[in-house]
């Protein structure tokens, strides 16, 4: 698998400045250094990108993104509301692309979050989006517990969502997948036809499940701090 960089392959982290569930969570510390500090040299590190671009309305932001060496798209007020969707963000900055002079054929949008995410994810990510054919790739991971196991509550009364079908054992439910919430790549064909980073023709790249930690809390922080404590520890006695 070459990891040599493309003009054809652009990449995006959209980090805007507010977030209503976790203040500043984009350049929060994990262990000292910025959630989107890591997730940019994830980006750089894999060798895929000519440039990496974070989208923001944040001046903080933009300062951090130029510390790690990515490039700075300035992105407009009304794609920075919490009405926004990434589908909204991503296609606006194609659009500027395309008026710039590069016409881009697969788009890689890495989530400023996915501070766990490793060079050698988006290489597999791409590898098997090429590979596969397919239109998106995506990073996935399993459930911590059975989806299948999901209760409602009804009348005060807590009832099987699925079906008392499945509540049998976990080795006799079937094996399913959940985005990580890590990174997307998406023909940009595809994703203007479809509007949706879960098309017709999906591929997954698994990461493990004790590396997937989904930042979107401070109690999420928490658990990525400690997980990383572990992660780094092994890490080194192997070294």
């Amino acid at each position: 698998m070459s990891s040599k960089s493309s003009s054809r392959l652009a990449c995006l982290i959209p980090a805007r400045g507010g977030s209503k569930r976790f203040p500043r969570k984009n350049i929060a510390l994990l262990r000292g250094k910025p959630l989107l500090g890591r997730t940019i040299e994830a980006a750089t590190g894999s060798g895929l990108f000519p440039e990496v671009w974070v989208s923001t309305d944040d001046a903080e932001v933009a300062s951090v993104a130029k510390e790690y060496g990515a490039q700075v798209h300035d992105r407009s007020t009304q794609l920075a509301s919490d009405t926004a969707t990434l589908t909204d963000v991503c296609l606006d900055f194609i659009r500027w692309l395309e008026k710039n002079g590069r016409v881009p054929e697969v788009l890689c949008l890495i989530l400023p979050t996915a501070g766990f995410t490793r060079p050698e994810d988006l290489q597999k990510g791409y590898a098997l989006l090429q590979e596969r054919q397919a239109d998106y790739s995506m990073a996935v991971t399993t459930y911590l517990e059975p989806p299948f196991w999901a209760l409602k509550e009804e009348n005060g009364f807590l009832k099987s969502f699925f079906g008392k079908e499945y509540l049998v054992a976990s080795q006799k439910l079937p094996q399913v997948w959940v985005d990580s919430g890590y990174f997307y790549f998406a023909r940009v064909e595809a994703f203007r036809r479809e509007r949706t980073l879960y098309g017709e023709k999906v591929v997954g790249h698994k990461i493990p499940r004790e590396r997937s930690v989904d930042i979107d809390e401070p109690g999420h922080l928490l658990m990525a701090e400690a997980i990383l404590e572990v992660l780094e520890r092994k890490e080194a006695e192997v070294r």
